[in-house]
């Protein structure tokens, strides 16, 4: 079973796995990788879902002992992950589904994670979190630069302070779309406010991320 934990200043969460379920979602991860239509690229960050799940169920990341009292629970294991790296990661891994021919495993281990991201993101970002979330579900895999623009929108959320990424989070979320400067250029000219600006997102491209303080 997945489940989750968050992480500081709205970083992201620290996922949690029993070693069978993170031991399925690599499994599953690298079986999507190699046969998704979607994936031109076979070393793309989507391969990092399933590089996290190894390093958890291998005990190279955060063990979580059972509580006291509940030791039928067994020992669990974490991996730490970005908002904006798990958010177009699943993305990928669930639009894919719909490309190929899966098992049960493939809608289990990808609904239970969907599942554990949306009540993380509606914890972490309060009223705002439905919002979040539906922009979270129209993030469009099938462009095939969403991956090169995940780079620098990590980049620029990593050098946000915990009130920023609150506040943010969701115009980030927006810029994704393959018609953002369009989009900017006639919510900017309505007077909307907390927009990013294309010129804003050009100045985090190919910069390293800072310290995410999670």
């Amino acid at each position: 079973m997945l489940s989750y934990q968050l992480l500081k200043n709205h970083a992201g969460l620290l996922l949690v796995g029993d070693y069978t379920s993170l031991r399925w979602l690599h499994e599953v991860v690298h079986d999507v990788n190699e046969r998704s239509p979607l994936i031109k690229d076979d070393e793309s960050p989507f391969l990092g879902l399933a590089y996290d799940a190894r390093k958890a169920y291998q005990s190279e990341r955060e063990i979580l002992p059972a509580p006291q009292g509940y030791e039928e629970m067994g020992t669990r294991y974490g991996v730490q992950i970005l908002w904006p790296v798990l958010l177009v990661q699943h993305r990928m891994l669930r639009v894919s589904l719909g490309y190929l021919d899966h098992a049960k495993r493939h809608q289990a281990i990808t609904y239970a994670l969907e599942a554990v991201i949306e009540e993380g993101l509606r914890e972490d970002f309060g009223s705002q979190g439905q919002s979040v979330i539906e922009l979270w579900q129209r993030l469009d895999p099938v462009d095939p630069a969403t991956f090169d623009r995940l780079d620098s929108r990590t980049a620029i959320f990593c050098s946000w302070s915990k009130a920023e990424r609150r506040r943010r989070f969701a115009p980030l979320l927006a810029s994704f779309d393959r018609m953002y400067e369009s989009i900017y250029a006639f919510r900017a000219g309505r007077g909307e406010h907390g927009l990013l600006s294309p010129e804003e997102l050009a100045q985090w491209e190919n910069k390293e991320w800072p310290d995410p303080r999670w």
